[in-house]
């Protein structure tokens, strides 16, 4: 855990990870929009939209409540960068060539998956354990939608299975 990053650090991956968490939500709300046709799968995309927007005020409050308490950051600023940037690209690709159902569910997993480690919970440690408990407690209210698409998923392929066959 890095311990020595300076204050100018430590607001440079707040702001990044809540880029990334509003452009996850970006991208979402444009699934929502593009599946609207599909009750369920629009409403579960907005969800899921939602509840990165919540990650997103998480890493604003964090970034408020740095100045006033000690935590050290445990992940790598140029790797979320990264991060942030493919992400970009990939609302882009998704906006000029749009996916099926399926593929979007697929890819959000994927995404979610790899991602795990830039939420709130993983990006900082804070020396007050109350004040790290208040976070893990925002995380538990969110932490379903992931296993949310993929049981959607399973039902649309399930779906197209039994159509084919």
């Amino acid at each position: 855990m890095d311990t020595t990053s300076n204050y100018a650090d430590h607001c440079l991956i707040f702001k990044i990870c809540a880029r990334i968490e509003a452009q996850t939500a970006e991208l979402y709300h444009y699934y929502s929009e593009l599946f609207r046709e599909n009750g369920d799968a629009a409403q579960l995309w907005h969800k899921t939209a939602l509840e990165e927007e919540n990650h997103l005020r998480q890493f604003e409050l964090a970034d408020r409540l740095y100045r006033n308490v000690d935590f050290a950051v445990a992940i790598d600023p140029e790797r979320a960068e990264r991060v942030c940037h493919k992400l970009g690209m990939l609302l882009s690709h998704v906006r000029q060539q749009p996916p099926d159902l399926e593929t979007a569910l697929s890819r959000a997993i994927e995404m979610e998956e790899s991602l795990a480690d830039l939420h709130m919970e993983s990006v900082v440690r804070f020396a007050d354990d109350s004040i790290q408990k208040i976070f893990k407690a925002m995380m538990r209210f969110d932490q379903e939608h992931v296993q949310l698409l993929k049981k959607f998923l399973t039902i649309v392929t399930l779906s197209r299975t039994d159509m084919n066959g």
